[in-house]
């Protein structure tokens, strides 16, 4: 079995997100680097099912999916209980939870890299 890339899955959707749901005005201000924009538009996503899974406490909306993402991805589930400061029992909460809190961890780097990626896009273009 393959082991499931939470950054390049995430930076997918956070892509998608942004193509989709964000108007011009906002979308030229990201690329641009406005901060407040930046922080807002990351605010947003933090709550996102369809990003994080942290609206619901699911991404996948299946626990079998969800456990076939946490599969070779225990060393980041563990930066984000640790970053996160967490002191619960992941097998208590269950894969779901611990999906959606590995794609909570990774927001942040992983918008980095989307709005690089389109930025570069966009230059391009």
């Amino acid at each position: 079995m393959k082991t499931y890339s939470y950054p390049t899955h995430e930076k997918e959707d956070i892509k998608q997100f942004i193509e989709a749901r964000l108007d011009a005005g906002t979308f030229g201000l990201l690329i641009q680097g406005d901060e407040d924009t930046i922080e807002d538009v990351k605010d947003l996503m933090f709550d996102q099912d369809d990003i994080t899974g942290n609206g619901s406490g699911s991404y996948t909306f299946s626990t079998r999916k969800a456990e076939e993402n946490l599969v070779g991805n225990w060393d980041l589930l563990e930066e984000a209980m640790s970053e996160f400061d967490l002191h619960v029992n992941p097998i208590q909460k269950g894969p779901e939870w611990c999906d959606s809190l590995i794609r909570c961890y990774l927001l942040d780097w992983c918008f980095s890299e989307a709005l690089k990626e389109i930025t570069k896009q966009e230059i391009k273009n």
